[in-house]
């Protein structure tokens, strides 16, 4: 009968310490054990091959840390020939699925994507043969999440941080609770991040995100704050903030939040458009919103948002050629957007083109059947 071992790898490290004092004499095992020790995993791999091929009767030792240097190295062939060895011998290691599954995890970067099903399978193996530290939690986690099972891996990052996780398992748990919808229990978790280190700021930035779904704007402002007061060199946060104070309404701080934005980076876009809806919906200073609109679309010719918005300003102005050209502009850089196809059909009906309003209409409806108002106006259109 096969025997495996169960144990975990501070125990296993301890009776392989025992064989090497008992064998102690035999120099190649012993300065290939220490090689794989001190970071020569080349010439571990050859001592313990010499050793090997000597026909020692203590080959379990030598097997396994040449397994180790082996995975070390990249050269999983080599370490799954040696793993059917073992196992063949009636071992099987957790401590080496472990290691071989975190390489298929491909944190280093050895291949060109991960194998995420590779690694599940080695560390689901670890697991059974217990392993059961808050690495072996985590790595099997984001394995778990590789492949899509965010059900899994949220229980993976949980048994992590139940025995001592690094503060990235709060976080990776956080975001995958956040992601299938527990938005509660990821502030839980944000928050017990934070009790953990209160100076990662990328803490702050996800709390808001959650408060800013909930719409509870002025807790997104109140957590976004301290983050801004933690690291204010990081822009994620003051734009954030700019946002949170734009949809609490308090347009003055939302305007001195974005222009200190785009003082720092001029390429987001998305600051200048704000801007432009505060200066045009709220300030009526049109000439300001114009400057805007045209800054954001400068910098992101495909930003339908701000031709809308500048189409809209247009048409209000009854300067519906210009507002016409918006509009079309929006539909060049996105023609399933439905709202462009509605904004344009009403710029048409304007013009007194009701052909051209009816057929956009039809469009908005064939991209967004939801859209009454533009099935009531096409509706009023074809009776006339």
């Amino acid at each position: 009968m096969k025997r495996k071992v169960f144990v975990s790898f501070v125990i296993t490290m301890m009776l392989f310490s025992f064989s090497i004092i008992v064998s102690a004499d035999n120099d190649m095992l012993v300065e290939g054990i220490s090689n794989y020790y001190s970071g020569d995993y080349n010439q571990s791999v050859n001592k313990l091959e010499q050793f090997l091929k000597d026909d020692n009767q203590d080959t379990v030792d030598a097997f396994y840390f040449q397994t180790l240097a082996y995975i070390q190295l990249n050269q999983v062939t080599n370490a799954k020939e040696n793993m059917k060895i073992l196992n063949d011998k009636g071992y099987s290691f957790g401590f080496i699925n472990w290691k071989l599954g975190k390489l298929y995890l491909n944190e280093e970067g050895y291949y060109d994507s991960p194998f995420y099903n590779e690694a599940k399978k080695e560390l689901e193996l670890a697991k059974q043969l217990g392993i059961s530290s808050a690495g072996l939690h985590s790595d099997l986690a984001t394995a778990y999440q590789g492949l899509g099972n965010l059900e899994k891996a949220a229980k993976e990052y949980e048994l992590a941080i139940n025995k001592g996780a690094v503060i990235g398992d709060y976080i990776n748990l956080a975001a995958l609770y956040k992601e299938i919808g527990k938005l509660d229990p990821a502030l839980t978790i944000y928050q017990k991040a934070i009790e953990e280190n209160p100076n990662n700021a990328s803490v702050y930035l996800n709390m808001s995100d959650i408060y800013m779904k909930k719409e509870q704007y002025q807790k997104a402002i109140d957590i976004l704050d301290k983050g801004v007061k933690l690291d204010n060199s990081l822009l994620a946060l003051k734009s954030k903030l700019a946002s949170a104070y734009y949809f609490n309404k308090d347009y003055e701080m939302a305007k001195k939040y974005y222009k200190d934005v785009i003082k720092v980076n001029a390429n987001i876009y998305q600051a200048y458009y704000f801007l432009g809806e505060i200066y045009y919906k709220i300030d009526n200073n049109l000439e300001l919103a114009i400057n805007y609109y045209q800054q954001a679309v400068s910098y992101n010719n495909d930003y339908v948002n701000a031709y809308l918005s500048l189409g809209d300003l247009y048409l209000e102005q009854d300067e519906t050629y210009k507002a016409m050209a918006q509009y079309l502009k929006a539909l060049e850089s996105n023609s399933n957007y439905p709202d462009a196809h509605y904004r344009l059909a009403l710029a048409y009906q304007k013009m007194n083109m009701k052909q051209a309003a009816i057929e956009e209409l039809r469009k908005t409806l064939h991209l967004d059947s939801s859209n009454n108002t533009a099935r009531l106006l096409l509706n009023k259109l074809q009776e006339e």
